[in-house]
């Protein structure tokens, strides 16, 4: 459109010159007077500066085209009622004509003089028509009333077109106006929405402020109520439930407690938890559904629960946030999306006074057993700081300094030693000297509280009466051993001049000779038992000897076996040995491996049946020579397993009945366990079945004879 009109402009602007040229062109065929042409000069200046001025200055055009009609009336005053000429109005309502359709889009009424010209034309001059209608003085005035009726016409249209541009733009603007109400009536309910959500975010930060700021369980759940009860409005919340849900049923928090406090609560966590899913209820639905006749009861017209989920479990329900209300209609979705989320916020608050309840609990509990326990501890970190200790501790550590002791060091240094090696350990210290030296035994284990804390536990035992009594009890059985012995000498001295030189003291009967033998016999198991009693009395202290030499395993075992066949054979039981060709040679003590075979072999006849067997096997594993003592006697209850090598003890039935049953003191696998491990080795049971038998198994290292001297020693010299 605005291509076309600017075409339509540059066709008008570029044929300009013919109108002006044919305008000349008739005033040369009249005969006009000097003051027409100075007038018509005059005129046609003031246009052409007027021209200039619409050029230059477009905001001015209504005033400039004010000047321009008024010079057009003075001209037209001019040619009527001074000089009556024709051809200058007919100038006059071309230039106007010209005027008004340049600027026919500005203002059409410019257009009303160019129009008025032609209409008053002919009453104006006399008639031309009366002479000869074909001569040029008779032609403008026609010229002039058909360029008039044309400029009423295009007035016409361009008036009518205007009134229909101007109705349409009046149907716009108030298509305009109509949607800019809506928009503003949309901003309005969008500005009043946020400040509904803006208030109740303010009163949801407000209510998680009031609920974190109590770690007391019951004070978190009574500020969870009454925060809900403001966030959501106090008009028409008319109760508040907190449900949680225990082992033993439901329990129930509820604002505003009556008779019937918790049969709407019951009925709404139910649902909630069953089916996992957020409830939300009007008037009609609690009226058509028989589950919600306890809301119905009590008049409540609306209803709104969501679940409370575990934070440390998503998946899991803890409970239910309800509320209730008398107004038909009181919440919609928006109340359920900012219950829901108060109810996230809720339920970490719940957690954390939960939490900080078990952690007091705890914290409660530890510190009594700190307090009450009998032993001392001691916690230290990697810097070697002391972390926790309790009061035991803390004397033990200010006794020790009190009498120049460095017990302190030796926690420390312990401390470290389990840093270092990562594993769990006890050991026995010592502090102090002489007669105030005491004596603790020290667990130690790592714990990892957190992911970047490692803590040394040191728990301490004062084990100074347990070593005093054993340190009486050994002197005690060594003064009786060897006093034992005294008498025994001279027994068997006796009895050996009795029996062998028998005629020297006089003829001795069989039955004589007989009981003669059973006394030597119970005189070498009394010597025996006295033997085990000095032994297993050595062990913890510089007294056990060992007496290392190059030697082979294959020769102690069958030696052994050879010795123990016979015995064996009297009770039954058939004795036999399985070892290979080859083991390497070892440093060891004769004598001491060679009681531990026999120990373990009288053990096994003892507890074997009649036509039993014992095995005596050994083979070789790595940098070890194993020994196994494979019997198929009654066997070892596994409870008594970890039992067997403590002195003094006896396994139950162990005898199978037979008549040696109580006849030894226990003490034969305990000094087993305390030779093997004197030669860096070790003793157990590598399997046992009740009614089937026992493997005892025990190892010795492979090494060479300057280290093996040295770890034998260092072994055997606390």
């Amino acid at each position: 459109m605005k291509h076309n009109t600017w075409q339509l402009q540059t066709i008008i602007r570029r044929l300009l010159p013919l109108p002006a040229l044919g305008l000349g062109w008739l005033l040369t065929q009249f005969s006009l007077p000097s003051a027409a042409w100075g007038g018509l000069i005059g005129y046609g200046l003031v246009n052409v500066v007027l021209l200039l001025l619409l050029r230059r200055h477009p905001t001015s055009t209504n005033r400039l085209l004010t000047l321009a009609g008024l010079s057009d009336l003075l001209m037209i005053i001019w040619s009527i009622f001074l000089i009556s000429t024709s051809p200058l109005l007919a100038v006059v309502q071309g230039v106007g004509a010209l005027r008004a359709w340049r600027y026919r889009f500005h203002s059409l009424w410019p257009a009303l003089l160019p129009a008025l010209i032609g209409l008053i034309y002919p009453f104006t001059t006399p008639s031309p028509w009366t002479d000869n209608p074909l001569t040029l003085t008779a032609l403008v005035p026609v010229g002039s009333f058909l360029l008039s009726i044309i400029t009423v016409l295009a007035l016409v249209w361009f008036g009518q077109r205007r009134n229909l541009v101007a109705l349409d733009w009046r149907a716009r603007y108030d298509q305009l106006r109509r949607e800019q109400k809506q928009q503003v009536a949309g901003l309005e309910a969008s500005n009043n929405d946020l400040r509904e959500r803006l208030r109740r975010m303010e009163a949801l930060g407000e209510s998680l402020r009031a609920i974190s700021s109590s770690l007391s369980l019951d004070d978190v759940l009574r500020q969870i109520l009454d925060s809900l009860t403001h966030m959501l409005g106090v008009q028409r919340i008319d109760n508040v439930a907190l449900t949680l849900a225990r082992d033993n049923g439901l329990e129930h928090q509820i604002l505003h407690n009556d008779a019937q406090q918790s049969d709407w609560a019951t009925a709404l966590a139910q649902v909630v938890i069953t089916e996992r899913r957020t409830v939300l209820l009007d008037a009609h639905e609690i009226a058509q559904e028989p589950a919600w006749q306890s809301l119905t009861d009590q008049q409540w017209q609306a209803a709104l629960s969501v679940p409370l989920f575990d934070p440390d479990q998503p998946d899991r329900i803890r409970g239910a946030l309800s509320v209730v209300s008398r107004q038909s209609e009181a919440f919609s979705p928006a109340e359920e999306r900012h219950l829901t989320s108060f109810s996230i916020q809720a339920m970490i608050a719940i957690r954390n006074a939960e939490l900080h309840v078990q952690l007091s609990r705890q914290q409660a509990m530890l510190s009594a057993i700190l307090h009450d326990m009998a032993d001392g501890l001691i916690v230290y970190d990697e810097a070697g700081n002391v972390y926790l200790d309790n009061a035991v501790a803390r004397q033990a550590i200010a006794h020790s300094q009190a009498c120049n002791g460095r017990l302190a060091d030796h926690l420390i240094d312990t401390a470290r030693q389990l840093y270092q090696s990562k594993v769990s350990f006890s050991k026995e210290i010592v502090d102090g000297e002489a007669e105030q030296a005491r004596w603790y035994q020290i667990h130690a284990t790592l714990v990892n509280p957190s992911p970047d804390t490692c803590l040394a536990v040191l728990v301490l035992h004062d084990i100074t009466d347990q070593k005093v009594q054993e340190r009486q009890r050994r002197e005690f059985i060594g003064k009786l051993a060897h006093e034992l012995r005294n008498p025994l000498n001279v027994l068997n001295g006796n009895l050996d001049i009795v029996l062998k030189e028998g005629d020297k003291v006089g003829t001795l009967t069989e039955a004589q000779r007989y009981f003669l033998g059973e006394v030597k016999d119970s005189y070498k198991r009394l010597w025996k038992r006295i033997e085990e009693l000095i032994e297993i009395n050595r062990n913890g202290t510089s007294q056990l000897k060992l007496r290392p030499v190059r030697t082979n395993i294959i020769d102690i075992i069958i030696t052994t076996c050879v010795q123990q066949q016979q015995p064996a054979r009297s009770h039954g039981v058939d004795l036999r040995w399985e070892v290979p060709d080859q083991l390497p040679d070892m440093f060891l003590d004769e004598e001491r491996i060679g009681q531990v075979l026999t120990n373990l072999i009288e053990n096994a006849v003892k507890a074997m049946p009649n036509g039993g067997q014992i095995t005596v096997s050994a083979e070789q594993q790595q940098d070890y020579v194993l020994v196994h003592v494979t019997d198929t006697g009654i066997g070892i209850p596994a409870d008594q397993i970890e039992k067997v090598f403590l002195p003094y003890h006896q396994v139950p039935g162990h005898s199978n009945g037979r008549e040696t049953k109580n006849t030894h003191l226990g003490l034969g696998l305990a000094i087993c366990k305390q030779f093997v491990e004197a030669h860096n080795g070790r003793i157990w049971i590598s399997h046992s079945e009740v009614g089937k038998g026992t493997r005892f198994t025990f190892s010795l290292p492979i090494m060479p004879e300057t280290e093996q001297t040295i770890k034998t020693g260092s072994q055997t010299t606390a």
